[in-house]
């Protein structure tokens, strides 16, 4: 099973290879989409220079403002797996969330932390190693397969 944000809205999706156990297996893929709850969502990038490439890694600390309350949010960048991979690019759920404190990312070849204040929720970002600024990446929001309502 891979877990990952297949179309660009937010929240996590799942893929699951339902077949090929045997030649001539007839069941097929699945892609489950999810349909959201309302939360609020940030998408993050991350692209080493010093580090590996793919940041694999790395470990991200979010700070999320909800209700009034602080709440940390840790994530760290790896495939996820043996028999699958999951997306490198982190999705990070904010619940009620209305803003994004700060963001910390430590690289694991470096050793060093950058640090993000005050950001916007509902947008996927790319951080690039050792650069002062974040990038926001507008991405397209895809339909997924399947029956209308």
């Amino acid at each position: 099973m891979i877990w990952g944000d297949f179309d660009n809205d937010g929240d996590q999706d799942i893929f699951a290879q339902m077949g090929g156990a045997y030649p001539g297996d007839r069941y097929h893929d699945s892609l489950y989409e999810n349909p959201g709850f309302g939360h609020h969502w940030l998408t993050v990038k991350l692209v080493g220079v010093e580090s590996n490439r793919s940041a694999i890694g790395s470990r991200l600390r979010v700070v999320a403002i909800e209700n009034g309350q602080r709440r940390t949010i840790y994530r760290h960048v790896n495939s996820g797996g043996t028999f699958g991979a999951n997306p490198l690019r982190q999705n990070i759920g904010l619940g009620k969330a209305q803003r994004i404190e700060s963001l910390k990312v430590f690289w694991p070849k470096t050793g060093k932390t950058q640090k993000f204040d005050d950001l916007p929720v509902d947008c996927s970002i790319e951080i690039v190693e050792g650069q002062d600024r974040l990038r926001i990446v507008p991405l397209e929001t895809l339909r997924l397969g399947g029956i209308e309502n």
